[in-house]
C-alpha cells in the first residue's frame, strides 16, 4: 500500500494552486520565494523530504501560514517517519542481542564501534573512537548509548558521558581529550541533582536518516527516564567535526561558543539546561518541558 501523502506536501501543493501571478504557481516560482532549490520543493511536494528546521520561518514569513499550521504539518512528518522508522529499524535489545550477535553485548559494542572507527577515521586521536577507551564504558554506562539496527546491521547511535567538573572546564575551553575520559573519570548519576552530558558522536550512516527518528525518541526516553530520577542536565555538549555535524547541532538547537584546538574547523557547540524546557526534546515529551522549565524557567 502506498503511503499517503504528507500534511505538508498536501498543504505546499495547494498554496502553490491557489497563488501565483497568473494562477498556479510554479515549482520554479515557489523555490525562488522560499530560496530553497527546486529540486527541494519537488521532494516536498513528493512527501520525500520536510523543510529543515532552520527555515520554517519562512513558510510563516513568506507564505502566510500560521505557527499552529507549520507545527501541524511538522508533527505529521515527525509521526510519519517514526512509523516507517519503526518497519524498517530497530533498537538494539536483547533479542536483537541474541538475534545477530550471539547473545555477546560486547560483540554488539565492538560493531558499534567498528561502525564509529570508519566513520571518523580522519579524527585527531585526540578525539579517535578508540576501541580500547570505548568499550570498557560503553560496557560499564549500558544506559547511556543506545543504537539502532537496519537487519543486522548498526546503523546509527547515540551516546552520553557525564563529566566532571575538571572536564567540563576543559570542554568549555576547547581543549578537552575524551582520551582522558576513562571509566573512573566519568561521573556514575547515583544521586539526584544536575550534571553535565558530553556527547562523543552522533552517528547516522548516510541512507539510513530515517532512522534519525527513532533514535531521537531514545534519547528523549533516557532524559525521561533521568529526570523521573530528579537528575536534569545543566548542558549538554558536542564537538562538531563536519559541516554535516555543525547542521545537526544547529537543527537539535545547540549554540557554537567556540572552536577545538587542534582544529579550527571543530567546533563546541552546547544546549544549556534552561533552553531544554523548548528544545527538540522537549517538544516530544510533556514531561520534559515541564520538569526544565521548572528547574530553569521559561
Amino acid at each position: 500500500m502506498t503511503n499517503p501523502p504528507s500534511l505538508f506536501a498536501r498543504k505546499l501543493r495547494d498554496w502553490r494552486a491557489s497563488n501565483g501571478a497568473h494562477g498556479r504557481m510554479t515549482q520554479e516560482t515557489l523555490a525562488e520565494t522560499l530560496g530553497v532549490s527546486v529540486d527541494a520543493i519537488s521532494k516536498y511536494e513528493r512527501s520525500a523530504s520536510f523543510i529543515r528546521g532552520d527555515l520554517e520561518h519562512r513558510l510563516a514569513e513568506r507564505l502566510g501560514w500560521t505557527r499552529d499550521d507549520i507545527l501541524a504539518c511538522r508533527e505529521d512528518w515527525q509521526a510519519r517517519n517514526q512509523r516507517q522508522a519503526q518497519s524498517a529499524y530497530q533498537l538494539l535489545d536483547d533479542t536483537l542481542v541474541d538475534r545477530y550477535f550471539g547473545g555477546s553485548w560486547r560483540y554488539a559494542i565492538n560493531d558499534m564501534i567498528t561502525m564509529a572507527q570508519s566513520e571518523f577515521d580522519f579524527l585527531p586521536d585526540e578525539l579517535a573512537p578508540d576501541r580500547d577507551l570505548y568499550l570498557p564504558i560503553y560496557d560499564t554506562y549500558p544506559d547511556n548509548w543506545r543504537a539502532v539496527l537496519h537487519k543486522d546491521q548498526i546503523v546509527a547511535k547515540w551516546s552520553l558521558l557525564f563529566l566532571r567538573p575538571e572536564h567540563e572546564e576543559a570542554f568549555r575551553k576547547g581543549n578537552l581529550i575524551e582520551s582522558e575520559l576513562t571509566v573512573d573519570r566519568l561521573n556514575r548519576l547515583l544521586l539526584p541533582g544536575t550534571y553535565f552530558g558530553y556527547c562523543p558522536a552522533l552517528i547516522i550512516l548516510k541512507r539510513h536518516e530515517a532512522a534519525a527518528s527513532l533514535l531521537l525518541s531514545s534519547f528523549v526516553r533516557f532524559l525521561e527516564a533521568l529526570a523521573e530520577r530528579d537528575i536534569l542536565l545543566h548542558g549538554i555538549g558536542t564537538i562538531s567535526c563536519s559541516p554535516g555535524g555543525a547542521q545537526v547541532c544547529r537543527d537539535l538547537g545547540m549554540t557554537r561558543h567556540g572552536v577545538y584546538f587542534m582544529d579550527s574547523a571543530f567546533g563546541i557547540w552546547e544546549l544549556p539546561g534552561n533552553a531544554i524546557a523548548n528544545s527538540i526534546f522537549a517538544r516530544r515529551s510533556p514531561l520534559l518541558r515541564r520538569r526544565y522549565a521548572e528547574a530553569y524557567g521559561g
